[in-house]
């Protein structure tokens, strides 16, 4: 099926539940946008997942896509979608909506998505589904919008905790635990990172569960230029911090795409069976992948804390190069006392 520009006034999104799900859409629906400059766009997310849309002005309105189960709730569901005005429905989720949405266009997802490897990266599989409508693809970044007001806010948060140092970013939470790497991992690391460069680390979270392990990370480092950033704040403000920081080590989870939305350097840790389809996008990035013994489930502890310092240092040593204009292989000393020098603190 292939749109027609002219017949569409009106689009309306059926967005994901979660903010990593809907942040690797991000670049599909982007395109989509180019493709359609004059049409009205209504997304509808999860209450999750809305945290990735409200405030982007791309958007004409974003509003809350409840689940509701049973028949009676699926048939409230089609209800709320036929009442708002559209000409094509995009159903991110790959369900039968559109068969019942009354749009002139209403493509179904599920049906293009049969036909991709299994392995295909998300971000890519949802580009690749948008062409299949005539939508070229302009950009495969992704996007997360920082409003300018959360961006003054995470610099002056930043000044008044960390001084003149660079900011290096911990995400050691996730929304399974099997995908976390161990908390006392985080804290070797950043101490390790501290004794020898001069540089703060954050650590971040947003469920009490979450902010709990950063501040028990925070303790076992006991230095000032380790910082619990924690707390159920909005994912604007998690934005603006990344774009501050220089780097990220987080586990699988939506804060790591959000990283690659604003183009932050992450060191990402993950399960063998998630990588291939949820790695980073689009940004400069190590991936590591537990191990486990054959015929076993892979251990997120089976990742050594020396290979994640190794892997902080090769992103590290790419951004300095970047940074100072230097040609690839040239060298880079990152001892205490040259460690500013070659990166600054205002990304």
């Amino acid at each position: 099926m292939k749109i027609d520009p002219s017949k569409i006034e009106r689009v309306l999104v059926i967005g994901l539940s979660f903010v990593g799900d809907m942040t690797l859409s991000t670049a599909a629906l982007w395109n989509l946008r180019r493709f359609l400059p004059d049409a009205h766009f209504t997304v509808l997310a999860g209450p999750q997942a809305m945290q990735v849309l409200e405030e982007d002005p791309l958007w004409d309105s974003v509003g809350e896509f409840k689940r509701l189960r049973g028949f009676r709730g699926r048939m409230e569901s089609v209800r709320m979608v036929r009442s708002i005005p559209h000409d094509l429905l995009i159903d991110l989720r790959s369900s039968a909506m559109p068969l019942v949405c009354g749009a002139r266009y209403a493509p179904l997802w599920v049906w293009r998505e049969l036909f991709l490897p299994r392995k295909m990266h998300e971000a890519e599989r949802n580009i690749w589904c948008m062409t299949t409508l005539g939508v070229p693809v302009y950009s495969r970044r992704l996007r997360f919008f920082v409003p300018e007001r959360a961006r003054a806010a995470a610099g002056e948060e930043l000044a008044a905790k960390g001084g003149p140092f660079p900011w290096i970013l911990f995400n050691p939470g996730s929304n399974g635990r099997e995908k976390m790497w161990p908390a006392e991992n985080f804290s070797e690391l950043a101490g390790r990172l501290i004794g020898g460069m001069d540089v703060n680390i954050g650590v971040t979270g947003y469920s009490d569960y979450e902010c709990g392990i950063a501040g028990r990370i925070c303790g076992d480092v006991s230095s000032p230029r380790c910082v619990d950033l924690s707390g159920r704040c909005p994912m604007t403000r998690l934005g603006a911090l990344l774009e501050r920081a220089v780097l990220f080590v987080s586990n699988d989870t939506g804060p790591l795409h959000v990283a690659s939305a604003v183009g932050t350097p992450t060191v990402g840790l993950y399960l063998p069976r998630n990588l291939p389809r949820f790695g980073s996008w689009c940004n400069l990035h190590r991936s590591l992948v537990a191990t486990g013994p054959e015929g076993e489930d892979a251990v997120m502890g089976s990742i050594g804390v020396e290979d994640v310092l190794r892997a902080c240092g090769e992103m590290l040593h790419e951004v300095a190069l970047r940074r100072q204009g230097l040609p690839n292989g040239s060298k880079v000393l990152f001892p205490v006392g040259n460690f500013t020098g070659n990166i600054s603190s205002g990304m």
